[in-house]
């Protein structure tokens, strides 16, 4: 079997395009996960934008339905206010998903401009001194020192995604770094400088791409880690702030009602594992296709 190098550092057979079946079944695993992910998050996306829109009732308080049970009415019953829990968990969709994809993105994007940059730049001490300031970053877990910025910069989701854009640039940037000094190092890069191509060509189109195909995989697998974190610093009262829809904050609120009034709790938490288990199917399926595809 012959394998040829594409444009990128994607392999792929030049002698036949028929997979062995223990590859299709492979393709066929990563597949059943991606789509089940996909539609799993779908639906909670539709969820979040129709149920504000199309309930007759607010996410105001109402003192006088305090703790009422699921029923036919208030499908995921009321919580101490008197709010219907079943509006205000889909109203947190968009907030919840919006603030961590901006926590992961803002660090991605970051994290592999320096990355990529401190392994193609020539100079030694740039490169040993923001080495020096990822490593110490990294040493650190990571809702220790977000913790620690929200202290200094106040509660709020604001400060939540300025925190993690400080803190989790850091492990991008040393994914991007050592993807990219092996990228460096594979025969189509040294083709191409063979071949004549100028250094942003080869940059932008041969290594940029294979690095950033790798810090994505990471990035979809870390944001059921950052959507996780935010909902646990709502929960301590660093995150979303009353009387706002989060799941972290509204789990927050019922806990210590909850063995008088469980729902408060169950349901936002339940929406918080629907989410996190969507994306997970959906980062498991994208990385094994890709690893699968590439084999």
């Amino acid at each position: 079997m012959t394998l040829v190098g594409a444009g990128t550092a994607d392999w792929f057979d030049v002698e036949g395009t028929v997979p062995t079946p223990k590859k299709a079944r492979r393709l066929k695993d990563g597949t059943v996960g991606l789509v089940v992910g996909l539609v799993m998050l779908i639906l909670l996306l539709i969820m979040g934008l129709l149920v504000p829109l199309l309930s007759p009732y607010t996410i105001e308080q109402s003192i006088d339905m305090p703790f009422l049970p699921p029923s036919s009415t208030f499908w995921f019953g009321t919580d101490g206010l008197g709010r219907d829990v079943f509006l205000r968990v889909f109203d947190a969709v968009y907030l919840d998903l919006g603030v961590a994809l901006l926590g992961v993105m803002i660090p991605f994007a970051i994290g592999t401009i320096v990355g990529i940059g401190l392994a193609v730049g020539r100079s030694k001490v740039l490169n040993a001194i923001v080495g020096s300031i990822i490593d110490g970053i990294n040493a650190f877990p990571l809702l220790v020192l977000a913790i620690a910025l929200i202290a200094l910069l106040g509660p709020g989701l604001q400060s939540v995604v300025i925190a993690l854009s400080l803190t989790n640039w850091a492990r991008y940037a040393r994914l991007a770094r050592t993807r990219a000094m092996v990228v460096k190092q594979q025969g189509y890069i040294e083709a191409a400088q063979t071949l004549g191509y100028s250094k942003p060509r080869i940059l932008f189109k041969h290594l940029v791409p294979n690095v950033s195909s790798e810090t994505t995989a990471y990035a979809l697998s870390d944001l059921i880690l950052v959507i996780l974190l935010i909902a646990g610093l709502s929960f301590l009262g660093l995150g979303a702030q009353p009387p706002t829809a989060e799941w972290g904050a509204m789990i927050s609120d019922g806990r210590p009602t909850f063995q008088i009034a469980w729902w408060p709790v169950i349901f936002p938490g339940l929406a918080l594992c629907w989410a996190g288990v969507s994306l997970s199917f959906i980062a498991e399926g994208l990385t094994r296709r890709e690893r699968d595809v590439k084999s």
